[in-house]
């Protein structure tokens, strides 16, 4: 059910050299998906222009690193053949309408959302607790096909990717209606260094979202495929909200965000104290939550006092 499509050839950094590193691309959203998005298509060639609603300073900062373009969220996919979406999918209905009628008229869009009711920001979206897939509400707020991608692997993986037919080179997958869209992201996926897995339409893509096999966990291709046969659709409790009074809601918000406050502090001070990189020291930080011998907060209070992993 599951097809590995899409893969390119050696690195390019010379990887793909001369072909497919042309595209006007667009972003919106330079958190550590969008950002690391646009450092990697900028190696490569593109186009890029980045937007944000906020935080102006980072992104003068990224697109001074990048040599992406500036622009405003009304005006950044102008002339764009892609454009990212890569912000809170609470915000998506607020963006400007009509933030996509000046794009190229095949324009590809891509969302990179995950629903967390709790965790950083979304509050309760009744449709998608009522088991309409993320991507597929996102389509219905900007009334523009989408195909889901970037959305399931840490942040950090995408500072590292490895060329096609490097040995146990990582895979993600990508859903969508439009086959020739899926195309084109699929040689996005490559281009930033993974094996692009297609897991079917848009009505499949809740086999992407947080809580799934797939989801964030380390897979080839054929461990992807696996993993999105595995799924199944129900929604966790850690991931539903709507059953919940506000107070509750609020409650879980509130010790989520104590929590986050702690780990990026927390990843910050292990890539100080080690001279690391953030997402090197991010990854260090998730493979010691894994081995599961001690609770996420017991670690993250040993990394804060003692500025190293135990």
């Amino acid at each position: 059910m599951w097809s590995l499509l899409g893969s390119g050839t050696a690195n390019k950094p010379n990887w793909a050299k001369g072909r497919f590193n042309n595209m006007k691309i667009a972003i919106i959203g330079t958190g550590r998906i969008g950002g690391n998005l646009a450092r990697q298509f900028t190696k490569w060639g593109h186009a890029v222009a980045i937007a944000n609603s906020g935080n102006a300073q980072a992104l003068q900062n990224l697109a001074q690193e990048t040599g992406a373009k500036l622009a405003t969220i009304q005006d950044v996919a102008e002339g764009a053949e892609v454009v990212i979406i890569s912000i809170p999918i609470k915000r998506i209905p607020s963006l400007p309408s009509g933030f996509l009628d000046k794009a190229a008229p095949s324009v590809v869009v891509i969302d990179t959302n995950n629903y967390y009711p709790f965790m950083h920001r979304d509050g309760v979206i009744e449709e998608i607790e009522k088991g309409l897939p993320e991507s597929r509400w996102v389509e219905q707020q900007i009334k523009r096909p989408v195909i889901k991608a970037f959305n399931a692997t840490p942040w950090y993986n995408l500072t590292w990717g490895v060329p096609a037919g490097t040995p146990g080179r990582l895979a993600l997958p990508v859903a969508g209606d439009d086959s020739a869209a899926k195309a084109i992201v699929f040689k996005l996926v490559d281009q930033v260094g993974f094996d692009p897995v297609d897991a079917g339409g848009l009505d499949e893509s809740w086999r992407l979202q947080p809580g799934k096999p797939v989801y964030c966990v380390d897979l080839d291709v054929s461990g992807v495929q696996q993993a999105l046969a595995a799924a199944s659709p129900e929604r966790g409790p850690e991931l539903t909200g709507s059953h919940l009074s506000k107070e509750v809601i609020q409650a879980a918000h509130e010790q989520q965000s104590a929590f986050y406050e702690k780990y990026f502090k927390a990843c910050l001070l292990l890539a100080e104290a080690n001279d690391w990189t953030e997402a090197k020291a991010t990854k260090a930080l998730h493979l010691r939550f894994e081995k599961g011998d001690k609770s996420p907060d017991d670690i993250l209070n040993f990394v804060l006092e003692q500025q190293r992993l135990d």
